[in-house]
């Protein structure tokens, strides 16, 4: 495991496509920014117990920060 340290407004580079960036930080609960391609599922782990053993659809969002289950 990588650990890394940001500061706000910060990103991290994952590969040549994917980017998260410390959106806002209050106490401790970190915001954080995902840009990814629309092919690339990006869940929280706790989600992943809740959703069906089913091929995951492309995110629909226009937003490029929108999750890849808007």
């Amino acid at each position: 495991m990588l650990v890394l340290s940001r500061k706000l407004n910060q990103e991290i580079l994952i590969g040549d496509n994917i980017v998260v960036r410390v959106i806002s930080i209050r106490g401790n609960q970190v915001r954080l920014g995902i840009v990814a391609p629309r092919d690339v599922p990006v869940l929280r782990d706790e989600l992943l117990t809740k959703i069906p053993a089913t091929p995951r659809q492309p995110c629909l969002g226009t937003r490029p920060l929108k999750c890849a289950r808007c």
